[in-house]
């Protein structure tokens, strides 16, 4: 999660806020802003990555003191906590993988994960010396949970009906499309966002403006249907319009451009990208996983999407509250608790 170092000129719009600030934008070795990590007793969720990680532990006195026994059973142990945490993973406003079709869907969970090592590390300070290994499971791409879902769940229509529209495959747009941030952070008495893989934008007066069957394949394979971060960042400074672009707003795009920078051998220079911030009304929703927008935001972004597909193409940031229950954007933080538990 760290930044790329150096300075670069870099331009951004605010849409709706008719504000158009070119700036120069030193970005550090500290990260932008924090992942949405949500925790379990068995791993943790990275909502900004899409990663699934999943904990196992192999004690060596439960092993005939082989110390290979006790790596291959931490290795099963890590892959069942990745399962067990996936199957809590909600996929709308109402349902689990766990109590999708009945609980049916779950038990096919093991052959949809598609997982690799993260880390392994041998603790001999313990009364008990044990092999500790965390695996990991991607949400997004070719390989990942959702699209294997999504595979799985059109052969069984009677148990999902909503599914994103086909797609013909064209290369993605270029790295200069406006990308939309909703800062979905409670004010007040509100409730506080839960992350989903399949979440809605409605109106108060109940229109949807974005959920799964109106999004394109492709995108939603390729980085889901948001990316949930977190931000000590004050909401009347995101929403600034008097003040340069030197805060949140610079450090997204910083962001993204070092992720599309990592992903390409040779990255190119990145042309100017707009933003359209949008501020949260409420949460809705059994599991609170979908946002309230007013009506006049809802048509602005449904005229953009007609324009650039902002929507369509899955381009879309939530900015939620952290610690939610059990859930907490500072990963570095967690990380270290468990390297030395």
């Amino acid at each position: 999660f760290q930044a790329e170092d150096g300075i670069r000129d870099e331009a951004s719009c605010l849409v709706g806020s008719e504000m158009c600030i070119r700036d120069s934008v030193a970005t550090s070795a500290e990260h932008p802003f924090d992942p949405l990590i949500e925790k379990h007793p068995d791993g943790w969720i990275d909502w900004d990555k899409q990663v699934v990680y999943g904990v196992g532990k192999g004690y060596l006195h439960l092993n005939a003191n082989s110390s290979n026994k006790a790596l291959r059973a931490a290795k099963v142990l890590a892959l069942q906590s990745i399962l067990k945490v996936a199957a809590g993973i909600r996929l709308d406003d109402h349902q689990t993988l766990e109590t999708l079709g009945k609980g049916q869907v779950v038990i096919h969970l093991k052959a949809f994960v598609r997982f690799s090592e993260h880390r392994s590390v041998f603790i001999n300070r313990s009364p008990h010396p044990y092999h500790e290994v965390t695996l990991r499971a991607p949400l997004t791409g070719i390989e990942g949970l959702t699209a294997k879902l999504l595979s799985h769940l059109k052969k069984t229509p009677q148990t999902w009906q909503d599914f994103p529209t086909r797609t013909d495959r064209r290369p993605d747009e270029q790295a200069d499309q406006p990308w939309l941030v909703l800062d979905a952070r409670p004010t007040g008495a509100s409730a506080k966002l839960l992350p989903a893989l399949f979440p809605k934008i409605v109106t108060p007066s109940g229109n949807v403006v974005y959920e799964l069957k109106n999004v394109d394949e492709e995108a939603l394979v390729q980085r889901g249907m948001a990316r949930y971060v977190v931000s000590a960042t004050p909401a009347e400074k995101l929403q600034a319009r008097s003040k340069p672009m030197q805060g949140l707003l610079a450090q997204i795009d910083a962001f993204l451009t070092t992720r599309e920078a990592q992903a390409q051998e040779k990255p190119k220079r990145q042309k100017r990208r707009r933003y359209i911030v949008k501020k949260i009304q409420e949460v809705q929703g059994l599991m609170r996983t979908n946002l309230v927008i007013s009506e006049n935001d809802a048509r602005q972004l449904t005229d953009e999407d007609a324009s650039s597909q902002i929507l369509k193409k899955c381009r879309v940031i939530v900015i939620a509250a952290s610690p939610i229950g059990g859930i907490e954007g500072q990963l570095m933080r967690y990380l270290a608790s468990i390297v030395n538990p």
